[in-house]
């Protein structure tokens, strides 16, 4: 299979070949993520990317004859008259599409594009494409500025912001390029109507046929904290663990509605050696006090000191075998949330004045505790121990990181590189991608208890998070209740995190040649859970009752359905899981 091919050309001063991480997983401006945007956003629909950069004002390489888009991700003014030569005699010959932002008139790209900036802005808040295909129109949660643009008479209007040009197109050969008037990291920053319409261009503009991973109202679900200490050690966060009982009305409420949770468990538990707050068994034996001792978890009952209120029974053991029971039934899996969730110098913890108030203690990944892991072999590194207790407790390989407390360091997401972990969340979500892990801004994990159909409107992933402290206070009903929320503000497809990165290490491609062919590869990252959903456009012909795929040595021919005028949905099946680490 040949991949879809898509080349960001990224500055300089962006996506540092040095670096394994691109991003820092909080919020950087507009102009400092061009190129990580549309890289983040070309792998979500799919697609295999490859990363050139401007040395001076020339481009490092020449493009790829395979190439379909090339996005200019850096100032279109330092493009040099060269580069702007090259571009044009590929188009000349390739059905390919070229996206740059609109440049100083008289420039190289500016001649090349047929469309220049002026001075002036535009600015509004209704986003209306009348490009490929059908009209459809987008509102931006904010207003977006946008220059004015200077159009020559050959180039045609694909997008407009309130009656002005936003998307222009002008054809080329073959080819096609395209002058977009405002900044891509803006239109994204303007709300998910700014996201949707770059995908839409993407996808719709070309004139070939087009296959992209339809994530259209998913939801990924994720619940933190299940198997930590923290929720008896900290003072601020106290709460009784969810038992095997509550567990199974988590798992019929998720079967109810064919959906999936990412567990995010914590497989060592930290002992504070004080038998006068509580008392520890471990594996049904009394077990001896050490302070700052790491116990498994799901072989953890403590019962809490009764002191002024009732006592509280902490059964790690029944939530874990709860757990278990929901990841056997389909229900989910078993992500990565540390390996104790606390600092991982833990007799320095358990030695401390206020080890059970300062929130540091409980940040495992986070800075102040990345001089302790320095000092200690990598295979004693809180991600390796972590890896290998979900592993050995569950038999299964976790696909992502979530750092606890929402704090890190590079180190620690290169230790996951090394790993073999294919996703990290926080706010945002961080893509494995050419042994790198590239933060997509485009992919936000709002709080549960905040549904909202304008999560949507981007048609990427979305993720709702949670703790399992809000199910332990307040019944499962919490959850329940919110998800009814969320399928009622759009949530069409409920999945976990092992079903996103299956899905995202997936490549798609679709030709026409005899007719339509689509391609689908895992490109090296866990198999399929369920049948992966994959839109398409036939070009300029019409949709096909059924669609040719191929999958490894597979061919077989899938039902296609229409989900919009000239878009096409097929399903396509689970591969055999021989030979893979993720079971």
């Amino acid at each position: 299979m040949t991949a879809s091919q898509a080349l960001v050309i990224a500055s300089e001063d962006e996506l540092p070949v040095e670096r394994h991480v691109w991003g820092t997983g909080g919020w950087v401006p507009a102009d400092q993520r061009e190129a990580l945007d549309w890289l983040t956003l070309l792998r979500l629909l799919g697609w295999d990317v490859s990363v050139a950069r401007l040395s001076g004002r020339r481009l490092s390489r020449a493009v790829p004859n395979e190439t379909r888009w090339v996005i200019i991700a850096s100032d279109p003014d330092t493009v040099d008259e060269e580069t702007a030569s090259m571009l044009a005699r590929f188009l000349n010959s390739e059905p390919a599409m070229v996206v740059v932002r609109a440049s100083a008139p008289e420039s190289p790209l500016a001649r090349l594009a047929g469309a220049s900036r002026l001075a002036a802005e535009t600015t509004g808040a209704t986003l209306t494409w009348t490009g490929h295909g059908a009209a459809k129109r987008w509102l931006t949660g904010r207003p977006l500025s946008a220059n004015a643009l200077i159009l020559t008479h050959d180039v045609t209007t694909w997008a407009s912001m309130e009656g002005s040009p936003l998307i222009a197109a002008r054809r080329l050969g073959f080819g096609t390029v395209v002058t977009l008037a405002a900044h891509p990291g803006e239109m994204r920053d303007a709300g998910g109507g700014g996201t949707a319409l770059m995908r839409h261009l993407l996808t719709a503009g070309p004139a070939a046929p087009v296959a992209w991973l339809d994530f259209d109202n998913t939801l990924v679900l994720r619940m933190d904290d299940p198997g930590g200490a923290q929720n008896v050690h900290s003072r601020a966060w106290g709460y009784t663990k969810i038992n095997e009982t509550g567990w199974g009305a988590i798992t019929a409420d998720l079967r109810r509605r064919d959906g999936r949770l990412s567990v995010l468990y914590t497989a060592g538990w930290v002992d504070d050696g004080d038998a006068s707050r509580g008392a520890l068994s471990v594996a049904g034996a009394a077990a001896s006090r050490v302070a700052g001792r790491i116990h498994p978890s799901p072989h953890v009952v403590y019962q809490e000191a009764a002191g002024d209120s009732p006592a509280k029974s902490n059964d790690y053991a029944s939530e874990f075998r709860g757990i278990k029971a929901l990841r056997d039934g389909g229900a989910g899996d078993i992500e990565l949330h540390g390996y104790t969730h606390m600092h991982p110098d833990a007799a320095a913890w358990a030695r401390s004045a206020d080890r059970y108030e300062a929130l540091a203690w409980f940040r495992e990944l986070g800075r102040a505790a990345a001089p302790t892991i320095a000092g200690r072999p990598r295979s004693e590194h809180p991600i390796s121990l972590g890896i290998k207790a979900i592993e050995r407790h569950f038999g299964v390989m976790p696909t992502t990181l979530v750092p606890p407390g929402d704090e890190w360091t590079d180190d620690a997401l290169e230790t996951a590189l090394e790993h073999d972990l294919q996703l990290v969340d926080s706010y945002y979500l961080a893509l494995r991608h050419d042994g790198r892990f590239c933060w997509a801004t485009h992919v936000c994990a709002p709080y549960l208890d905040r549904p909202d159909a304008a999560w949507f409107e981007s048609g990427l992933p979305v993720i709702g998070y949670f703790h399992d402290r809000e199910l332990a206070l307040e019944g499962v009903e919490w959850m329940s209740g919110w998800l009814d929320r969320w399928q009622g503000a759009g949530a069409r497809r409920l999945i976990d995190f092992r079903e996103l990165a299956g899905a995202l290490g997936h490549r798609v491609y679709l030709e026409e040649i005899e007719g339509l062919r689509l391609h689908v590869e895992n490109a090296d990252g866990p198999p399929l859970v369920r049948r992966l959903p994959i839109a398409f456009r036939p070009g300029n012909g019409s949709l096909p009752a059924e669609l040719t795929v191929t999958t490894g040595e597979s061919e077989l021919s899938l039902p296609v359905r229409e989900i919009e005028a000239g878009v096409g949905r097929v399903n396509v099946p689970l591969e055999p899981r021989a030979g893979t680490r993720y079971r």
